[in-house]
Formats: structure tokens, C-alpha cells, sequence
């Protein structure tokens, strides 16, 4: 009586290890999906000219995109914020909350990915219903960001 009791207690410990087992190498793989897919991954690009330095991180979801772009000019003014967008295909629509030089502004930004980097314009801008928008949209300085490795 004794041995069966001893060896149902570990037929049942074995089978909840291995359904624990089976369960936590589902959750991987559904998470390893949804990385290989971009889904939920975090993205970063930059770019380093001379000390100047800009970087963007990125996480998009299906067609929404979330982040941080930081503009980090040496010594002069520099401008953060979180990015919010909608990506169509392989162009990002997103509202930047520029801060810098102690204000605050909604920037419209149209990111463009090619391959392993991204780009966007800047140049003179002007307001257009509470959004900071580019006045010539195909004009002005183009930064060009490579992808990188997220710290």
C-alpha cells in the first residue's frame, strides 16, 4: 500500500512539472512570434554627427507606434519627447511632444523606413491646429538613423 502511494504522489508530481514545463514553452514561443513579427519589440536608431548625437526609440504594436526621440545637439539646445503614431506600410505618421528650450510643442513627424534605418525632415515649421508642421515638408535637413542595439 505504502509503494502505490508513494509512486501515484510521483506520477502526479511528474505530470504538473510537465504540464508546467509544456505551458511556459508555449508562453516562449508566442512571445518569441510576436518578437520575430516586430510586434511589441522595442527599435532603436541613431545617428552621430560629429558630437552631435540623435536617437529614437521605437515599440510598435500592429499598426501603433509608441516612443522616445531625442535630439542631442552639443552644446546647444537640446529637444526630447515621446512619440505617438500609426504606421502605414512603411511610413510613420506621429505626434512628437517636443520639449526643449523650456517649452513644450506638439511636432508632426513623418518617419520613413528603409531596411535597417529610418528618416525624417526638419526644417521651418509653422502652426497648423495646435501641431507644429513642416512648412516645406520636402525640404530641409534629412536625418537619416541607423538601427542599434537598445541599452
Amino acid at each position: 500500500m505504502r509503494t502505490l502511494c508513494v509512486l501515484l504522489v510521483t506520477i502526479v508530481n511528474l505530470n504538473a512539472c510537465t504540464g508546467r514545463k509544456t505551458e511556459s514553452a508555449a508562453a516562449d514561443s508566442t512571445a518569441t512570434q510576436a518578437n520575430d513579427a516586430g510586434l511589441g519589440a522595442s527599435q532603436c536608431y541613431q545617428q552621430v554627427t560629429g558630437r552631435d548625437t540623435t536617437t529614437l526609440q521605437l515599440t510598435i504594436n500592429g499598426s501603433d507606434v509608441t516612443g522616445e526621440l531625442l535630439v542631442l545637439p552639443y552644446e546647444k539646445d537640446q529637444a526630447r519627447g515621446s512619440i505617438k503614431g500609426t504606421m502605414v506600410n512603411k511610413t510613420i505618421k506621429a505626434d512628437w511632444q517636443r520639449s526643449g528650450e523650456g517649452v513644450t510643442q506638439p511636432y508632426l513627424i513623418d518617419f520613413e523606413m528603409q531596411g535597417d534605418s529610418i528618416m525624417w525632415r526638419e526644417g521651418e515649421r509653422v502652426e497648423e491646429g495646435g501641431k507644429w508642421v513642416l512648412k516645406a515638408p520636402d525640404q530641409g535637413y534629412r536625418y537619416v538613423l541607423t538601427k542599434t542595439d537598445c541599452r
